[in-house]
Protein backbone atom coordinates (compact mmCIF):
# COMPACT_ATOMS: atom_id res chain seq x y z
CA UNK A 1 0.00 0.00 0.00
CA UNK A 2 1.44 3.07 -0.74
CA UNK A 3 2.29 5.80 1.54
CA UNK A 4 1.11 9.56 1.17
CA UNK A 5 4.45 10.58 -0.02
CA UNK A 6 4.26 7.89 -2.62
CA UNK A 7 6.43 5.20 -1.11
CA UNK A 8 5.96 1.60 -1.97
CA UNK A 9 6.05 -1.55 1.02
CA UNK A 10 9.54 -2.54 0.29
CA UNK A 11 10.39 -5.21 -2.56
CA UNK A 12 6.51 -5.14 -3.08
CA UNK A 13 6.17 -3.12 -5.67
CA UNK A 14 5.48 -5.54 -8.28
CA UNK A 15 3.08 -7.77 -6.46
CA UNK A 16 -0.31 -7.20 -8.41
CA UNK A 17 -3.24 -5.99 -6.22
CA UNK A 18 -6.69 -7.48 -6.18
CA UNK A 19 -9.84 -5.34 -5.73
CA UNK A 20 -12.02 -5.51 -3.14
CA UNK A 21 -14.84 -5.36 -5.28
CA UNK A 22 -13.56 -9.18 -7.05
CA UNK A 23 -13.09 -10.76 -3.86
CA UNK A 24 -15.87 -13.10 -2.73
CA UNK A 25 -17.27 -15.73 -0.48
CA UNK A 26 -17.49 -19.73 -1.81
CA UNK A 27 -17.67 -23.30 -0.72
CA UNK A 28 -14.75 -25.02 0.54
CA UNK A 29 -16.47 -28.35 0.06
CA UNK A 30 -18.41 -27.50 -3.21
CA UNK A 31 -19.49 -31.26 -4.33
CA UNK A 32 -20.54 -32.10 -0.99
CA UNK A 33 -24.80 -31.94 -0.49
CA UNK A 34 -26.50 -29.21 1.26
CA UNK A 35 -28.05 -30.14 4.68
CA UNK A 36 -31.74 -30.00 4.64
CA UNK A 37 -33.71 -28.50 7.44
CA UNK A 38 -36.93 -26.77 8.77
CA UNK A 39 -36.48 -23.91 10.37
CA UNK A 40 -38.53 -25.24 13.50
CA UNK A 41 -36.09 -28.12 14.27
CA UNK A 42 -33.18 -25.52 14.30
CA UNK A 43 -34.75 -23.08 16.45
CA UNK A 44 -35.58 -25.67 18.73
CA UNK A 45 -31.68 -27.15 18.07
CA UNK A 46 -30.98 -23.66 19.78
CA UNK A 47 -32.81 -23.86 22.36
CA UNK A 48 -30.93 -26.48 23.92
CA UNK A 49 -27.78 -24.65 23.40
CA UNK A 50 -28.45 -22.41 26.22
CA UNK A 51 -26.47 -21.98 29.18
CA UNK A 52 -29.22 -21.27 31.52
CA UNK A 53 -27.20 -20.12 34.10
CA UNK A 54 -28.64 -16.97 34.90
CA UNK A 55 -32.11 -18.44 35.64
CA UNK A 56 -30.48 -21.32 37.79
CA UNK A 57 -28.39 -18.67 39.91
CA UNK A 58 -31.40 -16.81 40.43
CA UNK A 59 -33.62 -19.15 41.39
CA UNK A 60 -30.72 -20.41 43.85
CA UNK A 61 -30.66 -16.96 45.29
CA UNK A 62 -26.65 -16.88 44.03
CA UNK A 63 -24.93 -14.43 42.35
CA UNK A 64 -24.88 -14.61 38.29
CA UNK A 65 -21.32 -14.85 37.92
CA UNK A 66 -18.49 -14.86 39.79
CA UNK A 67 -16.19 -12.59 41.89
CA UNK A 68 -12.25 -12.75 40.89
CA UNK A 69 -11.30 -14.07 44.09
CA UNK A 70 -10.30 -17.96 42.84
CA UNK A 71 -14.16 -18.60 42.50
CA UNK A 72 -14.09 -20.48 38.95
CA UNK A 73 -17.35 -20.96 37.09
CA UNK A 74 -18.60 -24.02 35.92
CA UNK A 75 -17.63 -23.40 32.65
CA UNK A 76 -14.32 -21.88 32.61
CA UNK A 77 -11.62 -23.20 30.15
CA UNK A 78 -8.65 -22.42 32.22
CA UNK A 79 -6.18 -23.68 28.87
CA UNK A 80 -7.13 -20.56 26.94
CA UNK A 81 -7.20 -17.02 28.46
CA UNK A 82 -10.62 -15.20 27.32
CA UNK A 83 -8.51 -12.50 25.19
CA UNK A 84 -7.97 -14.78 22.31
CA UNK A 85 -11.91 -14.61 22.32
CA UNK A 86 -11.70 -11.26 20.67
CA UNK A 87 -8.72 -11.65 19.01
CA UNK A 88 -10.29 -14.22 17.35
CA UNK A 89 -12.96 -11.48 16.92
CA UNK A 90 -10.66 -8.80 15.57
CA UNK A 91 -9.19 -11.53 12.71
CA UNK A 92 -12.88 -12.58 11.21
CA UNK A 93 -13.20 -8.34 10.60
CA UNK A 94 -9.72 -8.07 8.98
CA UNK A 95 -10.92 -10.46 6.42
CA UNK A 96 -14.39 -11.22 6.01
CA UNK A 97 -17.54 -8.43 5.75
CA UNK A 98 -20.97 -9.03 4.02
CA UNK A 99 -23.71 -6.94 4.61
CA UNK A 100 -26.02 -8.43 1.98
CA UNK A 101 -27.16 -11.69 3.17
CA UNK A 102 -30.19 -12.62 5.02
CA UNK A 103 -31.72 -15.24 7.54
CA UNK A 104 -35.46 -14.77 5.01
CA UNK A 105 -33.84 -15.94 1.85
CA UNK A 106 -31.24 -19.03 0.92
CA UNK A 107 -28.30 -17.29 -0.22
CA UNK A 108 -25.87 -18.55 -2.96
CA UNK A 109 -22.13 -18.15 -1.61
CA UNK A 110 -20.61 -17.54 -4.85
CA UNK A 111 -22.60 -14.27 -5.46
CA UNK A 112 -21.97 -12.73 -1.65
CA UNK A 113 -19.79 -10.01 -1.82
CA UNK A 114 -17.04 -10.16 0.53
CA UNK A 115 -16.13 -6.05 1.29
CA UNK A 116 -12.82 -6.96 3.07
CA UNK A 117 -9.88 -8.04 1.73
CA UNK A 118 -9.40 -11.95 2.05
CA UNK A 119 -6.03 -11.22 3.81
CA UNK A 120 -4.71 -10.56 6.70
CA UNK A 121 -3.43 -7.10 6.07
CA UNK A 122 -4.93 -5.45 8.94
CA UNK A 123 -7.40 -3.30 6.56
CA UNK A 124 -9.78 -2.97 9.52
CA UNK A 125 -6.72 -0.64 11.25
CA UNK A 126 -5.25 0.75 7.96
CA UNK A 127 -8.56 1.39 6.44
CA UNK A 128 -7.68 1.77 2.22
CA UNK A 129 -5.09 3.99 3.59
CA UNK A 130 -3.73 7.44 4.13
CA UNK A 131 -4.49 9.14 0.45
CA UNK A 132 -8.14 7.54 0.70
CA UNK A 133 -9.20 7.77 4.44
CA UNK A 134 -6.77 10.51 5.54
CA UNK A 135 -9.22 10.79 8.34
CA UNK A 136 -7.56 7.54 10.24
CA UNK A 137 -4.77 9.49 10.17
CA UNK A 138 -2.26 12.19 11.41
CA UNK A 139 -1.39 15.20 9.01
CA UNK A 140 1.67 13.61 8.41
CA UNK A 141 -0.18 10.84 6.78
CA UNK A 142 1.71 7.96 8.60
CA UNK A 143 0.69 7.44 12.32
CA UNK A 144 -3.02 6.37 13.26
CA UNK A 145 -5.01 8.72 15.29
CA UNK A 146 -6.17 7.80 18.59
CA UNK A 147 -8.93 8.74 20.69
CA UNK A 148 -8.55 10.32 24.55
CA UNK A 149 -6.89 8.62 27.46
CA UNK A 150 -8.57 6.31 29.49
CA UNK A 151 -5.68 4.86 31.27
CA UNK A 152 -7.80 3.23 34.53
CA UNK A 153 -4.94 4.89 36.64
CA UNK A 154 -4.12 8.12 34.65
CA UNK A 155 -0.40 8.12 34.66
CA UNK A 156 -0.78 8.77 30.99
CA UNK A 157 0.35 5.61 30.16
CA UNK A 158 -2.13 5.82 26.83
CA UNK A 159 -4.43 3.50 26.85
CA UNK A 160 -6.62 5.33 24.44
CA UNK A 161 -10.04 5.11 23.62
CA UNK A 162 -10.72 5.38 19.74
CA UNK A 163 -10.52 8.61 17.27
CA UNK A 164 -14.22 9.71 17.26
CA UNK A 165 -16.13 12.45 16.03
CA UNK A 166 -18.26 14.48 17.91
CA UNK A 167 -21.48 13.25 17.17
CA UNK A 168 -23.62 12.02 20.10
CA UNK A 169 -23.06 9.58 20.54
CA UNK A 170 -19.41 9.70 19.48
CA UNK A 171 -18.41 7.25 16.97
CA UNK A 172 -15.38 5.81 16.10
CA UNK A 173 -13.24 6.82 13.33
CA UNK A 174 -11.66 3.18 12.03
CA UNK A 175 -11.38 1.21 9.12
CA UNK A 176 -14.48 -1.02 9.85
CA UNK A 177 -16.84 -0.32 12.32
CA UNK A 178 -17.30 -3.73 13.96
CA UNK A 179 -14.50 -3.33 16.49
CA UNK A 180 -16.04 -0.68 18.15
CA UNK A 181 -19.11 -3.50 18.85
CA UNK A 182 -17.86 -3.78 22.56
CA UNK A 183 -15.57 -2.24 24.85
CA UNK A 184 -12.88 -5.50 24.64
CA UNK A 185 -12.33 -5.84 20.77
CA UNK A 186 -12.48 -1.78 20.73
CA UNK A 187 -9.15 -1.44 23.05
CA UNK A 188 -7.73 -4.54 21.07
CA UNK A 189 -8.25 -2.11 18.01
CA UNK A 190 -6.83 0.90 19.36
CA UNK A 191 -3.71 -1.58 20.55
CA UNK A 192 -3.21 -2.31 17.55
CA UNK A 193 -3.36 1.60 15.98
CA UNK A 194 -0.24 2.18 19.03
CA UNK A 195 1.49 -0.82 17.55
CA UNK A 196 1.92 0.85 14.36
CA UNK A 197 2.72 3.80 15.90
CA UNK A 198 5.07 2.69 17.59
CA UNK A 199 7.07 0.58 15.53
CA UNK A 200 6.40 3.63 12.86
CA UNK A 201 8.59 5.71 15.92
CA UNK A 202 11.02 3.23 16.85
CA UNK A 203 12.12 1.10 13.84
CA UNK A 204 11.46 2.57 11.02
CA UNK A 205 12.65 6.51 11.31
CA UNK A 206 9.24 7.11 10.33
CA UNK A 207 8.72 4.85 7.32
CA UNK A 208 5.75 4.29 7.03
CA UNK A 209 5.03 2.05 4.34
CA UNK A 210 8.34 -0.14 6.50
CA UNK A 211 6.18 -0.06 9.69
CA UNK A 212 3.47 -1.14 7.90
CA UNK A 213 5.25 -4.20 6.89
CA UNK A 214 6.59 -4.50 9.95
CA UNK A 215 2.90 -4.71 11.47
CA UNK A 216 1.74 -6.88 9.13
CA UNK A 217 4.11 -9.47 8.98
CA UNK A 218 4.02 -9.56 13.17
CA UNK A 219 0.44 -9.73 13.23
CA UNK A 220 0.85 -12.88 10.49
CA UNK A 221 3.11 -14.68 12.74
CA UNK A 222 0.34 -14.25 15.75
CA UNK A 223 -2.04 -15.89 14.02
CA UNK A 224 -0.16 -18.75 12.34
CA UNK A 225 1.74 -19.27 15.45
CA UNK A 226 0.05 -17.80 18.82
CA UNK A 227 -3.58 -18.03 18.30
CA UNK A 228 -3.82 -21.39 15.87
CA UNK A 229 -2.39 -23.72 18.01
CA UNK A 230 -4.30 -22.41 21.09
CA UNK A 231 -7.52 -22.93 19.08
CA UNK A 232 -6.94 -26.16 16.72
CA UNK A 233 -4.61 -27.79 19.03
CA UNK A 234 -1.26 -28.65 18.40
CA UNK A 235 -1.96 -32.10 16.55
CA UNK A 236 -3.55 -30.26 13.65
CA UNK A 237 -0.98 -26.99 14.39
CA UNK A 238 1.46 -29.36 13.36
CA UNK A 239 -0.25 -31.29 10.61
CA UNK A 240 -1.32 -27.98 8.78
CA UNK A 241 1.13 -25.14 9.93
CA UNK A 242 4.37 -27.57 10.05
CA UNK A 243 5.20 -25.56 13.30
CA UNK A 244 7.60 -22.59 12.97
CA UNK A 245 9.74 -23.59 10.54
CA UNK A 246 8.04 -26.06 8.68
CA UNK A 247 6.21 -25.93 5.23
CA UNK A 248 2.36 -25.63 5.51
CA UNK A 249 0.16 -28.05 3.81
CA UNK A 250 -2.98 -27.70 2.83
CA UNK A 251 -5.36 -30.65 2.49
CA UNK A 252 -9.51 -29.45 1.84
CA UNK A 253 -8.56 -25.73 1.61
CA UNK A 254 -7.63 -24.82 -2.36
CA UNK A 255 -7.29 -21.24 -2.06
CA UNK A 256 -5.41 -20.65 -5.46
CA UNK A 257 -6.69 -19.27 -8.72
CA UNK A 258 -7.18 -15.48 -9.27
CA UNK A 259 -8.32 -14.41 -6.01
CA UNK A 260 -8.06 -16.84 -2.58
CA UNK A 261 -11.51 -16.46 -1.19
CA UNK A 262 -13.83 -16.98 2.30
CA UNK A 263 -15.29 -20.40 2.87
CA UNK A 264 -18.78 -19.99 4.11
CA UNK A 265 -18.11 -23.26 5.83
CA UNK A 266 -15.90 -21.61 7.56
CA UNK A 267 -17.40 -17.83 7.61
CA UNK A 268 -20.83 -19.43 8.81
CA UNK A 269 -19.82 -22.46 10.47
CA UNK A 270 -16.20 -23.23 11.99
CA UNK A 271 -15.35 -19.67 12.51
CA UNK A 272 -18.10 -19.21 14.92
CA UNK A 273 -16.78 -21.22 17.72
CA UNK A 274 -15.92 -18.50 19.84
CA UNK A 275 -19.44 -17.71 20.66
CA UNK A 276 -19.06 -20.12 22.45
CA UNK A 277 -16.06 -18.74 24.43
CA UNK A 278 -17.53 -15.91 25.29
CA UNK A 279 -18.08 -15.04 29.53
CA UNK A 280 -21.08 -13.62 30.68
CA UNK A 281 -19.13 -11.04 32.43
CA UNK A 282 -15.55 -9.34 32.80
CA UNK A 283 -13.62 -7.96 35.05
CA UNK A 284 -11.63 -4.68 33.02
CA UNK A 285 -8.87 -3.92 35.57
CA UNK A 286 -8.48 -3.27 39.15
CA UNK A 287 -10.49 -0.50 39.38
CA UNK A 288 -13.22 -1.14 37.35
CA UNK A 289 -14.02 -4.85 38.26
CA UNK A 290 -17.94 -5.13 38.34
CA UNK A 291 -20.46 -2.56 36.64
CA UNK A 292 -22.81 -0.19 37.96
CA UNK A 293 -25.32 -1.05 38.89
CA UNK A 294 -25.07 -4.44 40.13
CA UNK A 295 -28.56 -5.59 39.56
CA UNK A 296 -29.32 -5.73 36.22
CA UNK A 297 -32.85 -6.73 34.90
CA UNK A 298 -32.92 -10.28 33.03
CA UNK A 299 -36.35 -11.52 31.56
CA UNK A 300 -38.84 -10.93 34.76
CA UNK A 301 -36.07 -11.76 37.05
CA UNK A 302 -33.13 -9.59 38.14
CA UNK A 303 -29.19 -10.65 37.99
CA UNK A 304 -27.02 -9.39 40.21
CA UNK A 305 -23.16 -9.43 38.66
CA UNK A 306 -19.93 -9.34 39.88
CA UNK A 307 -18.42 -8.31 36.40
CA UNK A 308 -19.82 -5.98 33.91
CA UNK A 309 -21.89 -8.47 31.46
CA UNK A 310 -21.22 -8.18 27.85
CA UNK A 311 -24.43 -7.31 27.05
CA UNK A 312 -27.70 -5.06 29.11
CA UNK A 313 -31.40 -4.96 28.22
CA UNK A 314 -31.24 -1.52 30.08
CA UNK A 315 -33.28 0.82 27.67
CA UNK A 316 -31.94 3.35 27.51
CA UNK A 317 -28.87 1.41 28.56
CA UNK A 318 -26.45 2.06 31.64
CA UNK A 319 -23.30 3.20 30.64
CA UNK A 320 -21.26 1.82 33.45
CA UNK A 321 -23.29 -1.08 33.57
CA UNK A 322 -22.60 -3.45 30.17
CA UNK A 323 -19.77 -3.63 27.73
CA UNK A 324 -21.58 -2.50 24.87
CA UNK A 325 -20.06 -0.96 21.79
CA UNK A 326 -20.48 1.88 19.25
CA UNK A 327 -19.92 4.56 22.39
CA UNK A 328 -17.36 6.59 23.53
CA UNK A 329 -14.97 4.49 26.34
CA UNK A 330 -16.14 5.32 29.98
CA UNK A 331 -13.37 7.06 32.08
CA UNK A 332 -11.12 4.63 33.67
CA UNK A 333 -12.54 1.89 31.64
CA UNK A 334 -9.20 0.79 29.93
CA UNK A 335 -8.27 -2.57 29.24
CA UNK A 336 -5.81 -4.30 31.63
CA UNK A 337 -4.32 -6.93 29.27
CA UNK A 338 -3.33 -8.68 32.29
CA UNK A 339 -6.87 -9.77 32.80
CA UNK A 340 -7.24 -11.23 29.36
CA UNK A 341 -3.40 -12.54 28.34
CA UNK A 342 -1.35 -14.42 29.67
CA UNK A 343 2.18 -12.95 29.37
CA UNK A 344 1.12 -9.67 30.21
CA UNK A 345 1.58 -8.63 33.92
CA UNK A 346 -1.34 -7.64 35.31
CA UNK A 347 -1.16 -4.34 37.39
CA UNK A 348 -2.14 -4.64 41.03
CA UNK A 349 -4.38 -7.90 40.60
CA UNK A 350 -6.79 -8.50 43.18
CA UNK A 351 -5.73 -10.50 46.08
CA UNK A 352 -6.42 -14.23 45.07
CA UNK A 353 -7.76 -13.57 41.37
CA UNK A 354 -7.62 -15.84 38.75
CA UNK A 355 -5.61 -14.21 35.82
CA UNK A 356 -6.05 -13.71 32.97
CA UNK A 357 -9.55 -14.61 33.24
CA UNK A 358 -10.13 -17.85 31.36
CA UNK A 359 -12.34 -17.96 28.29
CA UNK A 360 -15.60 -20.59 28.39
CA UNK A 361 -14.89 -24.02 26.91
CA UNK A 362 -15.72 -24.60 23.06
CA UNK A 363 -19.19 -26.59 23.48
CA UNK A 364 -22.61 -26.76 22.73
CA UNK A 365 -23.94 -23.72 24.95
CA UNK A 366 -23.78 -20.19 24.59
CA UNK A 367 -24.10 -17.85 28.25
CA UNK A 368 -27.01 -16.13 28.79
CA UNK A 369 -26.43 -12.74 27.41
CA UNK A 370 -26.42 -13.87 23.90
CA UNK A 371 -30.02 -15.14 24.09
CA UNK A 372 -30.97 -11.35 23.61
CA UNK A 373 -28.50 -9.26 21.29
CA UNK A 374 -28.88 -5.49 21.57
CA UNK A 375 -28.56 -4.91 17.87
CA UNK A 376 -31.47 -7.34 16.90
CA UNK A 377 -34.85 -5.47 16.06
CA UNK A 378 -36.92 -5.45 19.43
CA UNK A 379 -40.47 -6.89 17.64
CA UNK A 380 -38.57 -9.61 15.83
CA UNK A 381 -39.52 -12.77 17.88
CA UNK A 382 -37.31 -13.56 21.00
CA UNK A 383 -35.74 -16.81 18.91
CA UNK A 384 -34.54 -14.24 16.27
CA UNK A 385 -32.78 -12.66 19.01
CA UNK A 386 -30.57 -15.35 20.19
CA UNK A 387 -27.29 -15.91 18.62
CA UNK A 388 -27.17 -19.97 18.34
CA UNK A 389 -30.83 -19.15 16.73
CA UNK A 390 -29.12 -16.80 13.84
CA UNK A 391 -25.88 -18.56 13.31
CA UNK A 392 -27.96 -22.10 12.62
CA UNK A 393 -30.43 -20.97 10.67
CA UNK A 394 -27.27 -18.97 8.51
CA UNK A 395 -25.76 -21.94 7.68
CA UNK A 396 -29.02 -23.67 6.76
CA UNK A 397 -29.99 -20.78 4.42
CA UNK A 398 -25.96 -20.61 2.83
CA UNK A 399 -26.97 -24.34 2.23
CA UNK A 400 -23.62 -25.95 4.23
CA UNK A 401 -23.06 -29.84 4.09
CA UNK A 402 -23.70 -31.66 7.44
CA UNK A 403 -21.19 -32.40 10.02
CA UNK A 404 -20.93 -35.74 8.99
CA UNK A 405 -20.65 -35.36 5.47
CA UNK A 406 -17.59 -33.48 5.81
CA UNK A 407 -16.28 -35.65 8.22
CA UNK A 408 -16.31 -38.82 5.52
CA UNK A 409 -15.21 -36.61 3.14
CA UNK A 410 -11.92 -35.82 5.02
CA UNK A 411 -10.94 -39.31 5.81
CA UNK A 412 -12.81 -39.21 9.33
CA UNK A 413 -15.13 -41.27 11.37
CA UNK A 414 -17.78 -39.20 11.59
CA UNK A 415 -19.58 -38.81 15.75
CA UNK A 416 -22.70 -40.73 16.04
CA UNK A 417 -25.98 -39.06 16.26
CA UNK A 418 -25.98 -40.60 19.79
CA UNK A 419 -22.57 -38.42 20.76
CA UNK A 420 -23.70 -35.82 18.83
CA UNK A 421 -27.11 -34.99 21.03
CA UNK A 422 -26.19 -35.99 24.14
CA UNK A 423 -24.97 -34.53 26.85
CA UNK A 424 -22.98 -34.58 30.17
CA UNK A 425 -25.70 -32.58 31.77
CA UNK A 426 -29.33 -34.42 32.63
CA UNK A 427 -31.30 -31.00 31.68
CA UNK A 428 -29.73 -30.89 28.32
CA UNK A 429 -29.60 -34.46 27.91
CA UNK A 430 -33.52 -34.59 28.18
CA UNK A 431 -33.80 -31.78 25.64
CA UNK A 432 -32.08 -33.10 23.29
CA UNK A 433 -33.72 -36.53 23.31
CA UNK A 434 -37.16 -34.31 23.41
CA UNK A 435 -35.81 -32.67 20.22
CA UNK A 436 -35.04 -35.82 18.14
CA UNK A 437 -38.80 -36.83 18.56
CA UNK A 438 -40.27 -33.88 18.13
CA UNK A 439 -38.57 -33.72 14.84
CA UNK A 440 -38.16 -37.46 13.94
CA UNK A 441 -35.34 -38.13 11.43
CA UNK A 442 -34.44 -34.06 10.43
CA UNK A 443 -31.34 -34.67 12.91
CA UNK A 444 -30.26 -38.17 11.46
CA UNK A 445 -26.87 -38.71 10.22
CA UNK A 446 -27.57 -35.12 9.61
CA UNK A 447 -26.19 -32.42 12.32
CA UNK A 448 -25.72 -28.75 11.07
CA UNK A 449 -22.15 -27.88 10.66
CA UNK A 450 -21.30 -25.19 13.32
CA UNK A 451 -23.23 -27.90 16.18
CA UNK A 452 -20.89 -30.50 15.19
CA UNK A 453 -17.70 -28.92 15.03
CA UNK A 454 -18.88 -27.30 18.96
CA UNK A 455 -19.91 -31.20 19.77
CA UNK A 456 -16.30 -32.70 18.55
CA UNK A 457 -14.24 -30.04 20.35
CA UNK A 458 -16.67 -30.90 23.64
CA UNK A 459 -16.75 -34.37 23.38
CA UNK A 460 -13.38 -35.14 21.86
CA UNK A 461 -11.02 -32.55 23.81
CA UNK A 462 -13.37 -31.51 26.74
CA UNK A 463 -13.82 -28.11 25.10
CA UNK A 464 -10.16 -26.66 25.45
CA UNK A 465 -9.47 -26.24 21.63
CA UNK A 466 -11.43 -27.41 18.10
CA UNK A 467 -11.49 -30.91 16.93
CA UNK A 468 -9.89 -32.33 13.76
CA UNK A 469 -12.70 -31.33 11.85
CA UNK A 470 -13.41 -27.65 12.83
CA UNK A 471 -9.46 -27.21 13.61
CA UNK A 472 -8.73 -28.05 9.96
CA UNK A 473 -11.27 -25.84 8.48
CA UNK A 474 -9.78 -22.87 10.63
CA UNK A 475 -6.32 -23.19 10.24
CA UNK A 476 -5.94 -24.16 6.64
CA UNK A 477 -8.21 -21.27 5.92
CA UNK A 478 -5.89 -18.47 7.78
CA UNK A 479 -3.44 -20.34 6.95
CA UNK A 480 -4.61 -20.59 3.06
CA UNK A 481 -5.17 -16.85 3.08
CA UNK A 482 -1.39 -15.63 4.20
CA UNK A 483 -0.21 -18.63 1.69
CA UNK A 484 -2.01 -16.92 -1.36
CA UNK A 485 -0.99 -13.31 -0.34
CA UNK A 486 1.54 -12.05 -2.50
CA UNK A 487 2.33 -9.34 0.34
CA UNK A 488 3.16 -11.77 3.49
CA UNK A 489 5.93 -13.14 4.63
CA UNK A 490 5.23 -16.86 4.05
CA UNK A 491 5.25 -15.61 0.44
CA UNK A 492 7.77 -12.86 0.27
CA UNK A 493 10.08 -14.17 3.05
CA UNK A 494 8.99 -18.39 4.09
CA UNK A 495 12.05 -18.21 6.91
CA UNK A 496 11.25 -14.77 7.94
CA UNK A 497 11.14 -14.54 12.00
CA UNK A 498 9.98 -11.79 13.68
CA UNK A 499 12.21 -9.36 14.66
CA UNK A 500 10.47 -7.17 17.53
CA UNK A 501 11.50 -7.77 21.06
CA UNK A 502 9.35 -10.35 22.64
CA UNK A 503 9.84 -13.06 25.62
CA UNK A 504 11.14 -15.55 22.74
CA UNK A 505 13.98 -14.55 20.54
CA UNK A 506 12.66 -15.29 17.17
CA UNK A 507 8.85 -15.59 18.17
CA UNK A 508 6.21 -13.31 19.07
CA UNK A 509 2.96 -13.46 20.31
CA UNK A 510 -0.36 -11.35 21.31
CA UNK A 511 1.46 -10.79 24.58
CA UNK A 512 4.54 -9.42 22.74
CA UNK A 513 2.81 -7.27 20.81
CA UNK A 514 1.23 -5.60 24.13
CA UNK A 515 3.91 -5.60 26.21
CA UNK A 516 5.90 -3.47 23.19
CA UNK A 517 3.07 -1.20 22.76
CA UNK A 518 2.64 -0.46 26.39
CA UNK A 519 6.93 -0.16 26.42
CA UNK A 520 6.57 3.56 25.58
CA UNK A 521 4.09 6.41 25.11
CA UNK A 522 3.65 6.54 21.27
CA UNK A 523 0.37 8.15 21.16
CA UNK A 524 -0.69 11.52 20.30
CA UNK A 525 -4.14 12.56 21.38
CA UNK A 526 -6.98 14.05 19.43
Amino acid sequence: MASKHGSAVRGQANVPHSSIRDQRFGRMFRHLPQAQFTEAALTDLAQTMLQGEFARRIAAGVEVDTPLDGTEADNENPALPSGYTYLGQFIDHDITFDPMSSLDRFNDPDALQDFRTPRLDLDSVYGSGPDDQPFLYEDDGMHLLLGVDKDYDKQRNMRADLPRNNATPRRALIGDKRNDENTVVSQLQATFLRFHNAVLDRETNEDFALAQQIVRWHYQWIVLHDFLPRIVGDTTYQKVVGGRGGTPELRVYNATGRYAFIPVEFSVAAYRFGHSMVRPSYALNHIVRGPRPSDQPFGDLTARFHRIPVFSVFDPPEELGNLNGFRELPDFWAVDWGFFFDGVAPDSPPAGAILPQPSFRIDTALVDPLVNLPDRLKEQIPARRALATLNLLRGWRMGLPSGQAVAHHMGLDALSDQDLFDSAEPERKAARAALLAAHPGIFENNCPLWFYILREAELLHDGEHLGPVGGTIVAEVLTGLIMEDGHSFLSQWPTWRPTLPGAEPGHFTIADLINYTNAGNAAAVV
